[in-house]
């Protein structure tokens, strides 16, 4: 009979051992007493077998450009099938215009009237999606083009009529308004103008990006003051205090390797700063989203990915991202 138990206690302490070892072996970042009420989600590229993966694994809100690509649309229309929901960015893709570097390539003279044409297109064509995003990075020159000029007044024109087509359409989508603003002084001072206009009555959300690189660590002091997660949590409270609406981050994250010139980064640097960083947007309960950059990495720079972008093995981080996944009490993860 005690045999019988020790080989209960072995086979208990064995699969204990398989699951930390499939885990990545960081069971430390684990959650066990907490519970989260934001969603954690992902920025996503088509890649079936990256998507699948995640699906499978309970996730289930992503982030995508919108673009009236038939395999673009088959692909996402696929995804939703299997539990997939989107966070539609309406931007430069959408309107038919080609961002550079250097600037606009083509497609580049769009209007007001031809945005609300495109706004309306993505409605019908994306059934499944019932979030959208004004655009991405607004004041990001390389996104710049036709009547999105960088100009506030036009920017809150924009909002506007999209959210009126949108609502119109389905009265119960949301949109997230800002498409990514960063905590920067040119951007806050350029947010307040949009909010001014009277921004308030066409947004249900604003959608924030928030990138440290090259820190990777939030007591890291900077600038010989305050520490990353000082200042991070300045700047949030102060978007919250001039709108007043639920927040979704809806790009941060660090790279895992050292492309384009970046230092000290790993894969565990990059587990290790994904459990700070989701835990301090989670602290805040005004942030109701936060979305990971991204999936599936690129191979060759650096690399934000949760999934290696050559054998699409996890890696590290991957673990420590379920675990806010699965510790989340929103049904819509």
């Amino acid at each position: 009979m005690k045999m019988k138990y020790v080989l209960v206690a072995f086979i208990i302490i064995l699969m204990l051992l398989v699951y930390l070892l499939t885990n990545g072996g960081y069971a430390a970042t684990m959650h066990p007493n907490r519970k989260f009420s934001q969603s954690f989600c992902l920025n996503a590229a088509q890649n079936s077998t990256a998507m699948d993966m995640a699906v499978y694994n309970g996730i289930d809100c992503f982030r995508t450009d919108i673009s009236f690509n038939k395999s673009e649309v088959g692909f996402i229309a696929n995804e939703s099938k299997l539990g997939a929901h989107y966070l539609g960015i309406l931007d430069y893709q959408t309107v038919g215009a080609q961002p550079s570097q250097g600037g606009c390539v083509s497609g580049c003279n769009w209007t007001l009237s031809e945005w609300n044409a495109s706004v309306s297109n993505a409605i019908a064509d994306y059934p499944e999606i019932n979030a959208w995003e004004i655009w991405n990075e607004p004041l990001v020159g390389m996104f710049s083009s036709g009547y999105e000029n960088e100009s506030a007044l036009n920017y809150f024109n924009m909002i506007k009529s999209a959210y009126t087509i949108i609502k119109h359409r389905e009265p119960n989508s949301t949109v997230v308004c800002f498409g990514g603003a960063d905590f920067s002084e040119a951007d806050f001072q350029f947010y307040s103008e949009v909010w001014s206009y009277g921004a308030t009555n066409y947004c249900d959300a604003i959608s924030l990006h928030v990138y440290t690189t090259p820190y990777y660590n939030f007591s890291q002091v900077v600038y010989g003051q305050n520490t990353i997660g000082q200042y991070l949590n300045a700047d949030l409270n102060s978007y919250e205090n001039l709108t007043g609406k639920p927040i979704w981050i809806t790009e941060t994250g660090i790279p895992s390797n050292n492309g384009n010139g970046w230092t000290n980064m790993s894969e565990q640097r990059q587990a290790s700063f994904l459990v700070q960083d989701l835990d301090f947007f989670a602290s805040h309960p005004f942030v109701k989203r936060i979305y990971w950059f991204h999936l599936v990495g690129y191979a060759g720079i650096s690399d934000y990915g949760l999934l290696n972008a050559s054998t699409m093995k996890p890696k590290p981080a991957w673990y420590s991202f379920l675990d806010f996944v699965h510790n989340s009490t929103n049904p819509d993860k």
